[in-house]
């Protein structure tokens, strides 16, 4: 299948409708909800919860969809799922909204749909507690129901889940700047893991080389600490509101110091390196690596342009669905990062929480971090090696993703 042929698929992908929508509008805060659910392949969906302000359905059917592909490359064999809110997380009325939201859509929640954190949202701080009050043990209980259908034997799957995604990281893969979970760290690990990879077999070293990381939650800050440790030199850090740039290059340590010192996910504001996104920008700093860490649809042609300008050749999807296009089956801008970069796609390289979750349903898991940590790098490292074997050089492996997956989806 040629190239043209795979997008042309892949577009007949994204405007197929989805199973099921549903419409939610809370009249205590005027906040709007949706969940959309892709299909219920194997008897279950899964997905996130994402909140910010101008969310809308369109956004949560691209993240749906990509939720599926990525089950394909990570397991379980379910179908895509999205469940977001339009309301601004820093409110002080998130978790009354968060509450009500997920008791609108309990009916999926409890029978076949899982869910977990994403932007705005914390799987440990937020999602864990609203289940609590729902009477469910996890935010697994739909697919393990669902998909595994393990009856009584569901609630050890759903205790080894719980204790995955809260265990505490130590030693070569925590952080010395304050405890870290598993939920904290393992998406951001997973996209340096892709990267790293993808740099061996270019057969050039990750070591060296510049980066710059656009996002400073618990994807972006995690992925640059990772790169940093594999010996890259993060020259560029952004945030929702500022921009740190340092041409020498920051190390580990001083990853770790940007994490202590930051707060709510955001730089540390007294740093003299940093600055107001109006003042700075990640795209004209000379790099070689680019992770798009942040919201969806950052990405746009002009900015793959000035990306391309300044050095850059590997760009990693740490966001979901990072390329801003036109409507629902445009793939123009997705296309243009293919032929001009070697793109880690979203749907491989931020696989990391539902590899997590995969292996935590495998009859006889560890719920240990290290045991999580090497079932998601093997996982993203063979995926690695599929892709860039199937794409056959340094360019079009977000196409080789896609045609991978599409293809185990039709099997």
């Amino acid at each position: 299948m040629t190239r043209s042929e795979i997008w042309e698929r892949y577009a007949r992908y994204l405007r197929a409708p989805a199973e099921l929508t549903v419409h939610w509008r809370d009249r205590e805060s005027g906040a709007r909800g949706w969940l959309v659910v892709n299909s219920l392949r194997g008897g279950a969906a899964g997905g996130g919860t994402r909140m910010r302000p101008g969310l809308d359905e369109r956004e949560v059917v691209y993240l749906a969809k990509g939720m599926e592909l990525k089950f394909a490359f990570a397991g379980p064999a379910i179908g895509g799922a999205k469940s977001g809110i339009d309301f601004d997380p820093s409110d002080p009325r998130k978790p009354a909204v968060l509450r009500r939201w997920f008791r609108a859509i309990s009916p999926y929640l409890r029978t076949c749909v899982g869910t977990g954190g994403d932007l705005g949202v914390d799987e440990v701080t937020d999602v864990l507690p609203s289940f609590r009050d729902l009477g469910l043990a996890h935010p697994q209980h739909g697919v393990v129901l669902g998909h595994l259908d393990r009856g009584d034997s569901g609630a050890a799957v759903l205790g080894r889940l719980d204790a995955g995604v809260r265990a505490a990281v130590g030693g070569a893969l925590g952080s010395a700047c304050g405890p870290s979970t598993v939920a904290d760290l393992i998406t951001g690990f997973g996209v340096a893991r892709s990267i790293e990879r993808a740099c061996e077999r270019l057969g050039e070293p990750l070591a060296g080389m510049r980066a710059s990381v656009e996002g400073f939650g618990n994807v972006g800050a995690a992925c640059a600490l990772y790169l940093a440790r594999a010996g890259a030199r993060i020259v560029g850090l952004s945030d929702a509101r500022h921009v740190l740039v340092d041409p020498d290059g920051v190390d580990a340590a001083g990853v770790e110091d940007l994490i202590a010192r930051g707060a709510a996910k955001l730089l540390p504001a007294d740093d003299p390196r940093v600055r107001p996104r109006c003042e700075s920008s990640l795209d004209d700093q000379p790099g070689d690596v680019f992770v798009a860490a942040a919201a969806s649809a950052t990405l746009d042609r002009a900015r793959l342009a000035r990306l391309d300008a300044s050095g850059v050749r590997l760009l990693g999807c740490g966001a979901n669905h990072p390329f801003r296009e036109r409507a629902i089956g445009a793939t123009e801008v997705s296309r243009a990062a293919d032929e001009r970069f070697t793109v880690l796609p979203d749907i491989l390289a931020n696989c990391g929480m539902a590899r997590a979750f995969s292996f935590l349903m495998e009859p006889g898991a560890s719920a240990t971090p290290s045991a999580i940590f090497e079932a998601v790098g093997a996982t993203i490292a063979d995926g690695v090696d599929e892709v860039a074997a199937r794409a056959g050089g340094p360019r079009g492996m977000l196409a080789a993703a896609l045609e991978t997956t599409l293809d185990r989806l039709a099997a």
